[in-house]
């Protein structure tokens, strides 16, 4: 049995990141920090190509709740298409116009994910409560 075109087309994309990865690898130890951000733009452009024109990627912010909470700072960001368009470069994003936040590694260790959890805990518990349903009871806004 032939393998499904979106199986072809999602190989692709993995390569095409794993190519970006194992080019940015070969100088990470020079300048961490280049790589890093490299990376992060990757994973944004990777974002910016797949999901529909109208959510807008970003990379580097903080997430702001309704309580006056900032984030740390995660280094790629999904934005509602109804996010106010005058604060897209504010660096400080408003979690009700948050889809979805990533934190990108060039190379994971456990400490990463520790602080991955602990910054995701964080935000969720800064959320306002959303009742109504088993669902929305289980589930963040931000995914």
């Amino acid at each position: 049995m032939a393998e499904h075109d979106i199986h072809d087309f999602l190989q692709s994309a993995q390569r095409d990141i794993e190519n970006e990865y194992k080019r940015i690898l070969k100088r990470a130890t020079e300048d961490p920090g280049t790589a890093g951000d490299q990376g992060e733009e990757n994973w944004a452009a990777l974002l910016k190509n797949w999901l529909p024109s109208y959510f807008h990627v970003v990379t580097k912010g903080r997430i702001l709740t309704e309580s006056g909470y900032a984030s740390p700072q995660i280094d790629v960001l999904v934005l509602h298409p109804s996010y106010p368009q005058v604060l897209l470069d504010k660096k400080l994003y408003l979690a009700g116009g948050v889809a979805a936040a990533f934190e990108c590694k060039t190379t994971l260790k456990a400490s990463h994910v520790k602080k991955a959890v602990k910054t995701a805990s964080e935000i969720r518990i800064n959320l306002p409560d959303q009742t109504g349903s088993p669902y929305k009871e289980l589930n963040s806004s931000i995914i």
